[in-house]
C-alpha cells in the first residue's frame, strides 16, 4: 500500500501543471485587449426601477337632446341628423384622455318609434357616433330616462352604442352579463359602474320616472332607492367586492341621484358618498341635476379610504337655458380630468391630480339655421372669433357662465381642485 501511495506521488509531481492550482503557475505574457474583441465588460451600473404609469380619466355630464336640438342637427338635403358640430371644439379634450366617459340621457329606439324629446326622450343614431368620433369611450345608460322607450328602446339603445364601440354601464342585455366593466389601460385595471335613483314604488313595481319598470327589465338596470336605501347599498357593496375580485385596481361609481336644479348635494347625496367611501370606492361622479355642485375629497376617520366625490357634472349638451327655466345654470358643465399612477415597483395605484375644464353650450344663429355647440373656456373668451362669439350677448353669457363655474368650484374643499386654466399658468410660471 506504502508503495502504491509512493508511485501516486511521484506521478502528480511528474504531472505538476495539471495537479496544482492554476495560481501556482508562472504568468503567462500580457495580453493586449485590443486582440480581444469578444471581451465581455461587466456592467456595474445600478439598475433603474421600472417608471411609473399614468393614464388620465375623463368624465362629463348629461347629454340630452330637446326639440330644437333635432330641428338644428337635421340636414334637409341629406335627410339626416349630424351631431359632430355639438362636440367640434371639445373634442382635442376628450380625446387626450386615456379613457372618456359620459351620461347619456336619452334613448336611441330607433326612427320607427319616432323622435322624441322631453319628457320621454329618443334621439337619432347619429348621435353616438358624433360621441365615438369626438372620443368617448363609455356611456353610462342607467338614469332617470333609461326606460323613456321601454324595454325594446333600452336593449336597442345598447345596440347602438355597442355598434359605435362604445361600452355600456349602467343597463345589460342580459342577467348574466357583469353589472360593471373592467377597463386595463395601460395595465392600470379601472373598475366602472352606474347606477340611477328610482322613483317611489307603484303597487310592488319599482318605478324609474315614474314609469313602471316591467319585472323582466329589473335585473339588467342597476337603480336604488330612497327609502330602500340601507338594502340597496349592500348590495352596491357586493358589486364593489366583484369588482376588486375580478382585478379592479380604482373603483368609479357613476350616479344618477339628488335634486334638478340645486347647485348644493342633498342629504341623501352625502349619505351615499360616505357609506361608499367607505367600501373603498376610488371615484364617485354625479348626474341629474342638470347644474353643477362641488367636488370634494372625503377620507374617512377610521379606515382611511379617501374618495374623490363630484356631485354633479351638469350639462354638457341640452336645450335647457336661461331663456326657458330663468336658471342660467343649467348651460354650465365641465369636463373633470383624474390622473392615475401605477407605481410599478409596489404595483400600487392612486390618484394623482385632479382638474377641471368649464365648459359652456352656446346657442346662436347662423343665417337661417340654429347651432349648438359645446365650449371650452376660458379658451373660448380668449379668441371671440375663433370659437364664434361674435355677438355681445354670447361673450356676456359665456364668461358670466366661466364666472359661476369657478366662483363654485373655489368654494370649500373645492380648493383642492386646480382648472385647466390655473394649471397652463402654473407650468408657464415654472417655466419663466
Amino acid at each position: 500500500m506504502r508503495t502504491k501511495w509512493i508511485s501516486m506521488l511521484f506521478l502528480c509531481v511528474a504531472l505538476l501543471p495539471s495537479c496544482t492550482n492554476s495560481t501556482h503557475l508562472q504568468a503567462a505574457p500580457a495580453m493586449n485587449m485590443s486582440d480581444a474583441p469578444n471581451t465581455i465588460k461587466e456592467d456595474t451600473s445600478p439598475v433603474k426601477p421600472p417608471a411609473p404609469i399614468e393614464i388620465q380619466l375623463t368624465a362629463v355630464g348629461d347629454i340630452m337632446v330637446h326639440g330644437p336640438q333635432l330641428k338644428a342637427q337635421y340636414n334637409k338635403i341629406s335627410d339626416q341628423f349630424d351631431f359632430h358640430n355639438n362636440f367640434h371644439f371639445i373634442k382635442p379634450y376628450v380625446e387626450n384622455a386615456d379613457l372618456a366617459l359620459f351620461n347619456l340621457e336619452t334613448t336611441f329606439a330607433g326612427e320607427d318609434k319616432g323622435y322624441s324629446s322631453f319628457p320621454r326622450f329618443n334621439s337619432p343614431d347619429s348621435l353616438a357616433e358624433a360621441l365615438q368620433t369626438a372620443g368617448f369611450d363609455v356611456a353610462v345608460a342607467a338614469n332617470n330616462h333609461t326606460i323613456d322607450t321601454g324595454m325594446d328602446g333600452v336593449l336597442r339603445t345598447l345596440d347602438v352604442l355597442h355598434e359605435k364601440k362604445l361600452k355600456t354601464v349602467g343597463t345589460r342585455k342580459s342577467h348574466k352579463e357583469s353589472r360593471f366593466l373592467i377597463e386595463n389601460i395601460k395595465g392600470i385595471k379601472i373598475g366602472i359602474t352606474a347606477y340611477t335613483y328610482e322613483t317611489p314604488a307603484y303597487g310592488k313595481n319599482k318605478t324609474i320616472n315614474s314609469l313602471i319598470l316591467p319585472s323582466n327589465l329589473e335585473p339588467l338596470i342597476n337603480s336604488f332607492r330612497y327609502d330602500r336605501l340601507e338594502e340597496d347599498l349592500i348590495q352596491m357593496k357586493s358589486t364593489i367586492d366583484d369588482m376588486r375580485e375580478a382585478g379592479a385596481e380604482i373603483i368609479v361609481f357613476y350616479l344618477h341621484w339628488g335634486e334638478e336644479f340645486q347647485r348644493e348635494p342633498n342629504d341623501y347625496q352625502k349619505l351615499i358618498a360616505q357609506v361608499l367611501n367607505t367600501y373603498g370606492v376610488d371615484i364617485i361622479l354625479g348626474s341629474h341635476p342638470h347644474v353643477l355642485q362641488p367636488m370634494e375629497w372625503m377620507e374617512h376617520p377610521k379606515y382611511g379610504n379617501q374618495t374623490l366625490v363630484v356631485y354633479s357634472l351638469g350639462n354638457f349638451l341640452s336645450n335647457q337655458r336661461y331663456e326657458i327655466l330663468k336658471n342660467r345654470y343649467t348651460e354650465d358643465g365641465m369636463l373633470v380630468h383624474v390622473k392615475i399612477m401605477k407605481d410599478m415597483v409596489n404595483n400600487s395605484v392612486h390618484i394623482s391630480n385632479v382638474s377641471y375644464q368649464p365648459t359652456w353650450v352656446h346657442k346662436y344663429i347662423d343665417g337661417s339655421k340654429r347651432v349648438f355647440e359645446i365650449l371650452p373656456l376660458p379658451e373660448a373668451l380668449e379668441s371671440f372669433e375663433e370659437f364664434h362669439l361674435s355677438s355681445k350677448e354670447s361673450q356676456y353669457r359665456a364668461r358670466l357662465s366661466y364666472d359661476n363655474t369657478i366662483r363654485l368650484l373655489q368654494l370649500g374643499d373645492s380648493t383642492k381642485f386646480i382648472s385647466t386654466t390655473q394649471q397652463k399658468k402654473t407650468r408657464k410660471n415654472n417655466i419663466e
